[in-house]
């Protein structure tokens, strides 16, 4: 009887352990897909369905300000605008107990402030960070995003320090 008790714990250790295996991989499924379908491809009604009703981003573009998948569509929509060729790539992706972690660089090609003047280049940039994502019931209810926004400020001409 002690065996067949043993043996049972095993399995539900074992279905423990697969199950979180699980989870981690639709965690971080839902995030690549954020990445490739809604940030580099443009789809940004996915957003209805990758993010949580009561979504909330801190420390991104409209950090706080927008909520829900609503909040997401606007900050991308802002991107791209201001950026068409932009393109995140992903560096790393991590997961522990409904936590993804993402370290991404994105990189767009950014006009020379001169205009229209002959001697103005276009310049790729690039910028890195991190964002650490909440996931529950396969959508992303809030973000943790890092990244050097003055540097990127003075690379636009926006911030001068």
């Amino acid at each position: 009887m002690k065996e067949l008790h043993d043996n049972a714990r095993g399995v539900c250790r074992m279905r423990n352990k697969l199950n979180g295996t699980h989870r981690k991989r639709t965690d971080i499924a839902v995030v690549q897909r954020v990445i490739d379908e809604i940030w580099n491809a443009g789809q940004i009604d996915l957003a209805d369905d990758l993010f949580a009703v009561t979504y909330v981003n801190h420390g991104g573009l409209v950090s706080d300000l927008v909520q829900g998948p609503e909040g997401m569509k606007v900050g991308v929509a802002l991107f791209r605008a201001a950026f068409p060729d932009l393109h995140i790539s992903v560096d790393s992706l991590s997961a522990i107990e409904g936590i993804v972690q993402l370290h991404w660089t994105a990189r767009s090609t950014i006009p020379d402030s001169r205009g229209g003047t002959a001697d103005a280049v276009s310049a790729e940039h690039t910028l890195t960070g991190e964002t650490k994502s909440s996931v529950v019931d396969g959508r992303i209810a809030e973000s943790w995003t890092s990244w050097d926004s003055i540097a990127a400020l003075q690379r636009l001409g926006v911030f001068h320090q």
